[in-house]
């Protein structure tokens, strides 16, 4: 029997690698291909769960009487090497001969594998090139490698698709639509555990949260996460995306005034005085530019709600609104006359409860002798006409 292996991270694994297992078994025969997601590589540092890789792996294998996926590698402690995968797999079904399938790029560095001369005795390989790839100086390269190492190296005749596991993963973060560039049960897997939308899994975040904030500050945090999370679908708005949102609002609460001045003044040229000087109001756009190049938030609609969290604006999307909100209202909060009131109105209203949270909160500042942020009044401006303007009102 004839078995192909495609492996890698597979993070995630894409209408590409369907097409170019699919091409493999039809250009050489095989009879089946086992999609391989691997546990932790030597060469590259890979974020997402493994358990999430290979999910959607079994996920994508499940449409194909041919195609399987294995845990081998995930299932493995430590570093896994291709050597040991193979050494593993010929022992278990010696009657295979092992066909492993490779990028045109990866090709170029095969033998700086671990151990290669010995895997390329218990495998043959083929590759697929990229487009525009010159398939004479591949095949040069394929030849050299089959008559040093005594392996089999065959070129498929079709090219890779354009399609990559890296623009994808940065497409979902950007918030777009994937659902042409994966299976569909991979499309609803990402979305439905919220892969991709950072660099980091929230374990990860959560740790990095931890570290950078009070232990106060970290307890409102995890308060807004669940509670953005929770009124998200009521408000139209990912509840995945609410929750990344809600958990870095403040993500830049703890950095010394200096700092955020510095960082705000860098990256952003649409500050005003207020913002500047006031740091209640400063961490939030510090906050929008730490989620993006701490992080690798990408999504606009978490970072404009990280910027918009505490004062508001004219233009307020869902997301924005929500995380003003939840903010406001969030489970931790001490008790302060209208908190209830607010809390109520959320679970019927979000706009009409970030009004009300908005009229608050203009009245604790003029009590203290203090000029409400003018993109405050503009947001309750806005607040009003919207729920004035509804249908039936």
């Amino acid at each position: 029997m004839k078995i192909g292996i495609l492996g890698g991270t597979l993070n995630p694994i894409h209408n590409g690698h369907i097409e170019i297992a699919l091409a493999a078994m039809a250009e050489l025969g095989l009879d089946k291909v086992m999609l391989l997601p691997s546990g932790d590589p030597p060469y590259k540092r890979v974020r997402t769960d493994k358990r999430d890789r290979l999910a959607m792996a079994r996920l994508a294998a499940e449409t194909y009487a041919n195609m399987f996926a294995s845990d081998l590698e995930v299932r493995r402690e430590g570093t896994t090497y291709t050597v040991e995968t193979l050494t593993a797999l010929s022992v278990e079904y010696p009657d295979v001969r092992w066909t492993y399938i490779v990028g045109g790029d990866t090709l170029n560095k095969l033998d700086s594998w671990r151990e290669f001369p010995r895997i390329a005795r218990l495998c043959d390989f083929v590759t697929v090139c990229r487009p525009g790839t010159d398939k004479a100086l591949t095949a040069l390269r394929a030849n050299a490698i089959s008559a040093c190492y005594g392996t089999r190296v065959d070129i498929l005749s079709v090219s890779g698709p354009e399609v990559s596991s890296t623009a994808i993963r940065r497409r979902v973060a950007e918030g777009e639509d994937v659902s042409h560039l994966v299976p569909a049960r991979i499309d609803a897997y990402i979305r439905d555990h919220g892969l991709y939308l950072c660099d980091y899994p929230e374990a990860q975040i959560v740790e990095r949260l931890k570290g950078m904030l009070t232990e106060h500050r970290f307890v409102h945090t995890m308060g807004v996460a669940d509670t953005a999370e929770r009124l998200a679908p009521a408000c139209g708005v990912d509840p995945h995306r609410a929750r990344l949102a809600g958990l870095l609002h403040d993500c830049a609460k703890s950095m010394p005034v200096d700092e955020m001045v510095a960082m705000v003044k860098a990256n952003l040229t649409d500050l005003d005085d207020s913002e500047l000087e006031t740091r209640a109001i400063l961490h939030a756009p510090a906050g929008m530019i730490v989620a993006r190049d701490m992080f690798g938030v990408r999504d606009r609609s978490i970072l404009s709600a990280i910027r918009k969290h505490t004062v508001g604006d004219g233009e307020m999307c869902p997301m924005d609104t929500l995380i003003y909100v939840a903010d406001f209202i969030e489970p931790g909060r001490e008790s302060f006359p209208g908190l209830q009131k607010a809390r109520r109105l959320a679970e019927r209203d979000i706009d009409q409860a970030a009004l009300y949270c908005a009229q608050l909160s203009t009245k604790h500042v003029k009590s203290r002798g203090q000029k409400p942020h003018p993109r405050t009044q503009k947001m309750m401006d806005m607040l009003k006409a919207k729920i004035e303007n509804r249908p039936g009102i």
